[in-house]
């Protein structure tokens, strides 16, 4: 498993994703705003709108003529990480039997209307949605859903076309990974070893384990020793120590020269209380042990709804991209099962339960 890849179409299917939970609630809300929805039941509205606007992301995905395997991929990809997020996992079936039907008739009216009538398509689903939703008011409705419908699949295109961008120019400015120097790094480690006490690779370290990025910027080192130690025991290196911090209930050696970070006892504050993420070594890679994808998905969902904000999208992406290869890759029951032990979030949980399941 060692510098395995991510499946085809993660990349991309991942910032579709993104894309689509950071717009959608949002014009759902729009919807109800304008009052096209008034005496509906709430689910079934909302059923209706995750059918008729992910339909409108697939549009914009296949834009330009991109119906060939490698969008086939992304498509999938993006249904696969997105649904579970949607809906709770026993119903995403259901979810799926409902957007093949909907998706089926949808996809009709665009081949009905072909590449001459492509500007009504928008109004024509919308319209046909009305018929689903039934509103009080179905013209005002398919008037009100049109340009939303319109403004997500080309969202979706420029996203795309965002992606494909920055992957070329990744491509060509990182022909191979970039690390800072590991001599340093064993040079601190080296304490580590001497007293016994255990360490493992995370953060970006972990990620290019995996083949999840190209560059890691510093060593994050998750530590299984009381700080007091770590500090007496490297009080011989320059670092700087800082105690808690926002949403981190653990403590960090920063050694700027060396860079890298030592993290005893990794932790975390959540509303129900303390988040511990327990260090195991998941393999080696490039003679470093690596902590696990499961602990450190669960880290950064928890950087990614309680680190200070300007933070928190690149950890959330971060943490969609281990969940994303943990649901492609497996993860290890026994670890799921110890992170689970602790007071989590409901959806961080389920989350875990849904790789138990897989």
């Amino acid at each position: 498993m060692t510098g395995a890849r991510e499946p085809p179409g993660l990349e991309p299917a991942l910032a579709l994703a993104v894309f689509f939970e950071s717009v959608s609630r949002r014009l759902f809300v729009d919807l109800e705003a304008a009052g096209v929805l008034f005496g509906l039941d709430d689910a079934m509205a909302e059923r209706e709108w995750h059918a008729v606007a992910l339909h409108a992301c697939i549009r914009g995905a296949v834009a330009d003529g991109g119906h060939g395997d490698a969008t086939a991929d992304v498509v999938d990809s993006f249904h696969d990480l997105l649904l579970p997020r949607l809906v709770p996992e026993p119903e995403v079936p259901a979810l799926r039997a409902l957007l093949a039907a909907r998706y089926g008739e949808y996809d009709g009216i665009a081949r009905t209307l072909g590449k001459d009538g492509a500007a009504r398509v928008p109004s024509a689903i919308a319209t046909a949605c009305a018929r689903h939703v039934r509103p009080r008011e179905p013209e005002i409705f398919a008037e009100t859903l049109a340009p939303l419908l319109e403004a997500l699949a080309e969202g979706t295109a420029a996203k795309l076309a965002s992606v494909h961008e920055t992957h070329e120019a990744a491509e060509r400015d990182a022909t191979e990974l970039r690390l800072p120097p590991l001599e340093p790094l064993l040079g601190i480690t080296a304490h580590l070893d001497a007293a016994g006490i255990a360490w493992a690779v995370g953060g970006s370290g972990l990620l290019a384990a995996l083949g999840l990025v190209t560059v890691v910027n510093d060593w994050d080192v998750q530590v299984e020793a009381p700080p007091e130690q770590l500090q007496w025991l490297l009080a011989g290196v320059p670092h700087t120590f800082h105690g808690h911090g926002g949403c981190h209930a653990d403590w960090k050696l920063a050694f700027e020269s060396e860079r890298a970070e030592l993290i005893p006892r990794f932790a975390f504050y959540a509303p129900d209380g303390i988040v511990s993420v327990p260090l195991r070594v998941s393999r080696r890679w490039r003679g470093l042990p690596i902590a696990t994808p499961e602990g450190w998905a669960c880290a950064y969902w928890l950087m990614g709804e309680f680190d200070a904000p300007a933070l928190r999208a690149r950890r959330a992406e971060r943490a969609e991209k281990l969940f994303a290869w943990l649901a492609a890759y497996g993860a290890d029951p026994a670890r799921l099962e110890e992170l689970l032990e602790a007071p989590l979030p409901r959806p961080l949980a389920e989350k875990l339960r849904a790789l138990r399941s897989a």
